[in-house]
């Protein structure tokens, strides 16, 4: 499989897999969901700012890393015990394909090896 996953799609295969009537379960998808679009703003900000930015300050410039990086961390991290405390039950249902190429929930990040 090449790029990533649909947002919409990671979703329904999470909501089918945890209890339907557990709203605590379901909040949890949904938290999870939130984090990974953030995720994913983070990576489209890196791939188009750069690993490493250059900051000025007054008459001096020097080059750091990126501060988006800490914050795409520990949004992993968050989101990796976030889905270790979820409720899984069963397998997972196969996707159906839709030929949907125009929706926004693909963006395809660069920078994924970074986490």
């Amino acid at each position: 499989m090449s790029g990533m996953v649909k947002v919409t799609d990671l979703e329904k295969q999470m909501l089918g897999r945890v209890d339907p009537f557990d709203m605590l379960e379901i909040s949890k998808v949904k938290r999870y969901i939130s984090i990974e679009k953030q995720i994913r703003k983070l990576q489209q900000s890196i791939n188009k700012d750069g690993v490493m930015v250059t900051t000025v300050n007054a008459s001096q410039e020097f080059i750091k890393a990126n501060p988006a990086l800490n914050e795409l961390n520990k949004l992993t991290k968050t989101l990796i015990a976030l889905e270790n405390s979820i409720k899984f039950t069963g397998l997972p249902e196969p996707l159906k394909k839709e030929n949907d190429l125009d929706s926004k929930d693909n963006d395809e990040p660069k920078v994924s090896d970074l986490y």
